[in-house]
């Protein structure tokens, strides 16, 4: 029975990345073509159906503890798997920052282009540069962007250092930035890991295999404006080090956290303990 219905939830999820590839090759496309006024709005809107969907099946439960700022330009976060992206795009429309490696995973790096993601190349100054004025036109613009600065996955044993010239954007666009802390439970936090060499498929496959995939989303408070590109990096990073790895806290360079209610998501990402 159980093989069944892991196999039936697989079927169910490859019917969503079939939708997906249509939604970005074909309807959003068109949406754009007749009207551009509100295709942003209606493109946002496929995309949070979507992920939350794909959370749904994947029975994805989330723990929701502090507070999204509607202010936060920059989000950003640790990075353990790919499920990550698809857990945060549930609770607010995202345009997403990622290396460039990630544009040419199968399925997955077609969507991601497709619903306007991102790309820095390692190594590479000039793109790197260009990707940086584009997240600093966007920031000015309003729109909310998220990336994982580490720069790789890691089994969340640990926070990697962040790269300090991902905030120049926000930094040169006065943008708020908040840091989310996400940590995955139970059995998951075994399995949930997407390193080293992983292959997609066989990672779903075994993400399929679990009753039910725990993840914690903590949203620590937003850091101030007018913090340098290094201030921001180091800050955030002990903001998520802080909260994953309590035994380790050391007093807070910035304002104390306030503790908010937390809650209790799964189907509508909005239900209560």
């Amino acid at each position: 029975m159980g093989s069944c219905r892991r196999w039936y939830r697989g079927i169910l999820i490859a019917g969503m990345f079939a939708l997906g590839l249509l939604a970005v090759a074909l309807v959003m496309p068109g949406l754009r073509r007749l009207s551009r006024r509100r295709a942003e709005d209606w493109c946002e809107a496929i995309v949070l159906a979507w992920n939350r969907a794909v959370c749904r099946i994947l029975r994805l439960r989330l723990r929701i503890t502090g507070r999204p700022d509607p202010a936060a330009g920059l989000t950003v976060a640790n990075h353990v798997s790919w499920l990550d992206i698809i857990a945060l795009g549930t609770q607010r429309p995202f345009r997403f920052v990622a290396k460039e490696e990630v544009a040419r995973w199968p399925v997955m790096g077609y969507l991601a282009r497709g619903i306007g993601t991102l790309f820095i190349r390692r190594g590479d100054a000039e793109q790197a540069a260009a990707t940086g004025e584009a997240m600093t036109w966007l920031l000015r613009r309003g729109a909310h962007l998220l990336l994982f600065p580490e720069g790789t996955t890691t089994r969340g044993e640990q926070v990697l250092r962040f790269h300090g010239k991902l905030f120049l954007p926000a930094q040169l666009a006065g943008a708020n930035v908040q840091a989310v802390a996400l940590r995955y439970r139970g059995e998951a936090a075994g399995l949930a890991p997407f390193v080293d060499d992983d292959a997609f498929l066989p990672h779903l496959l075994r993400m399929l295999a679990l009753p039910c995939i725990e993840l914690e989303l903590h949203y620590c408070p937003s850091l101030p404006v007018g913090l340098r590109r290094d201030q921001l990096a180091r800050a955030s990073r002990l903001q998520i080090a802080e909260w994953l790895y309590p035994r380790e806290r050391r007093p807070r360079p910035l304002h104390e956290a306030v503790t908010q209610p937390s809650r209790i998501c799964h189907g509508d990402f909005t239900q209560r303990p």
